[in-house]
């Protein structure tokens, strides 16, 4: 069942557009990481599409790809709500312009009406491309 939550989240779940007035462009691979979680939790849509690398793609556990595209049709669709979301162990390798980025992401929300909680590892590819750090692909795998 929480591998079925967790793949809606990837594949069908969206977060509640959220006006923003700025946003701040990450300085490393570590901020623009940090920087697409918060997006998550916060349901801040236009945070999310801001961080994400034109060529954004997520992996989830079962392998499944879902692209910029489709998670950007997911957010503006706002099936999921992210009640909490903690990030520990991060860990980042520097590699010029791009940044390697692993932890764990303790989650709490619905997926539509149905709750789910999942502890998951994370990869997070960051580079830096025309100035500004993007994410450029994701990888969640639950903690079994």
């Amino acid at each position: 069942m929480k591998r079925l939550m967790l793949f809606g989240l990837l594949t069908f779940g969206s977060f509640s557009a959220h006006a923003q007035v700025s946003f701040s462009q990450p300085l490393d691979a570590t901020e623009c990481s940090n920087t697409f979680f918060k997006a998550l939790l916060e349901e801040d849509s236009n945070a999310l599409n801001n961080v994400l690398a034109n060529d954004f793609s997520i992996i989830s556990f079962d392998g499944r790809q879902i692209d910029r595209d489709m998670l950007a049709q997911a957010v503006a669709q706002g099936y999921i709500t992210v009640e909490t979301g903690m990030l520990s162990g991060s860990r980042t390798r520097n590699y010029g312009d791009v940044g390697v980025v692993t932890g764990t992401w303790n989650v709490k929300g619905k997926i539509e009406s149905n709750g789910f909680q999942n502890e998951v590892t994370y990869t997070v590819v960051a580079v830096k491309k025309g100035g500004n750090w993007k994410v450029a692909t994701v990888q969640l795998t639950p903690v079994q």
